[in-house]
């Protein structure tokens, strides 16, 4: 855009997942002129693809290497209710998010190992979960081998938060044309320019920091501005999915030793079915399977850990998976981080964001924020952080707006159970 230096903005953050969306309310609320590009949908990647449930530590009890990461997540779930329950305090609005469950069930299987692993991480907590009797257990428990906990973690509707932080802010929020959408002018990492393209429209910006906040894209990212992105790592999963209109909504870990051997999370497809997603161990052993043999396995562990269900009755059945990586700081030893990471270069100029964890955006959001206080300053900010007087140039409205992307079972193949008992080995 020949002739121009670009509109002035204090923030600009790039990618629009939980992370890059609680950046920007946070920086609106810090009465900063802050704006959000996305390359493709709100939470595209993934944002959309997590459980939701939101950690307070308990299944990180269960390792010895994971307290650390117990610690700085445990305060989450009570901070995410309150931003559901009321618009006082720190934070965006998510009375509009829709909490699938206010709570987690943990129990275990039969092995000795899962008796020791459950007795950890009941004895390692600070406030403990809540035994629950047979009789006011859930009905899919109702039969399971020694305690079954409630552990007040809620589980949220991702594309609703996604929705009720995105609504919140119209008029900063931008889409591009895929990550080529986005040129810079820069040198050694500090952004002096982007020049925003969307179809025939291009629009020059000049911010005064960056915020990296796009997941795997930060790889990229980097490399474009010159920077290492060896300071990333990925840890993929691949999710087991079943989904039926008879399923029971149901969210809980079944822990079996040391480890958390499956995840269970529900959410609703687009004709009304209940569905499953299966992570945990499963997950992270799926990645050396193809589809076909994730769904087996899927199959067989759910028979292991929920025998009072029932999946040979039914009607409707049937099984899918996919693949996400979980995009963090690179560890030492490849294992994921203990908290929410920022690499800020060049006085807070240009800061890389992960939230390591989707229940870690409010930590990640205060600590970009601090990491830019002494260049971008603090405002007033608008009446609760609303987003109706944004100075912003008309140009700026000739920009996409994104939608939410959809969530990873809308986009799958699915398989009938009756195949996938067929081809499951005696």
């Amino acid at each position: 855009m020949p002739g121009s230096d670009g509109h002035p903005v204090d923030l600009a953050v790039i990618g629009g997942g939980i992370a890059g969306l609680w950046i920007l309310d946070a920086a609106v609320r810090a009465g900063r002129n802050a704006i959000l590009i996305e390359a493709f949908e709100l939470g595209h990647g993934q944002s959309v693809a997590a459980q939701g449930i939101i950690h307070g530590g308990l299944k990180y009890t269960l390792r010895e290497r994971d307290l650390d990461a117990a610690g700085a997540i445990a305060d989450m779930p009570g901070f995410w209710r309150d931003r559901h329950e009321s618009i006082d305090g720190p934070g965006p609005d998510l009375r509009a998010a829709r909490m699938s469950a206010p709570c987690t069930w943990m129990w275990r299987t039969d092995s000795l190992a899962s008796r020791l692993g459950m007795l950890g991480a009941k004895a390692a907590l600070r406030t403990r979960p809540e035994t629950i009797s047979e009789a006011d257990r859930p009905r899919l428990l109702r039969n399971a081998a020694g305690a079954v906990l409630r552990v007040a973690e809620p589980v949220f509707d991702t594309r609703s938060v996604l929705r009720a932080i995105a609504d919140a802010h119209p008029g900063r929020i931008f889409g591009v044309d895929g990550p080529e959408g986005i040129e810079f002018a820069s040198t050694g990492g500090r952004v002096e320019r982007m020049i925003l393209r969307s179809g025939d429209a291009e629009v020059a910006v000049r911010p005064t920091a960056v915020v990296l906040a796009a997941g795997v894209g930060n790889e990229g990212l980097r490399t474009r501005l010159g920077l290492d992105a060896e300071v990333a790592q990925r840890r993929p999963l691949h999710m087991g999915l079943i989904r039926a209109r008879t399923l029971p909504e149901f969210h809980g870990h079944c822990v079996d030793g040391n480890k958390t051997r499956v995840t269970i999370t529900s959410g609703r497809d687009e004709a009304g079915r209940t569905v499953w997603q299966l992570g945990g161990d499963l997950a992270e052993r799926g990645v050396e399977r193809d589809g076909g043999a994730q769904r087996r396995a899927a199959y067989r562990e759910l028979r292991g850990v929920l025998p009072g269900l029932d999946l040979d009755g039914i009607e409707d059945l049937e099984w899918s998976s996919y693949r996400v990586d979980r995009a963090e700081r690179r560890t030492r030893a490849g294992l994921r981080p203990d908290d929410a990471e920022v690499i800020p270069l060049h006085d807070g100029r240009l800061v890389t964001a992960w939230p390591t964890k989707w229940a870690l955006a409010p930590r990640l959001a205060a600590s970009v924020l601090e990491a830019t206080e002494a260049i971008t300053g603090s405002g007033k900010g608008s009446e609760k952080g609303s987003s109706t007087s944004v100075d912003l140039p008309a140009s700026f409205e000739t920009l996409r707006r994104p939608g939410i992307a959809a969530f990873p079972w809308e986009e799958r193949s699915w398989t009938s159970h009756h195949d996938v008992v067929s081809a499951a080995p005696v």
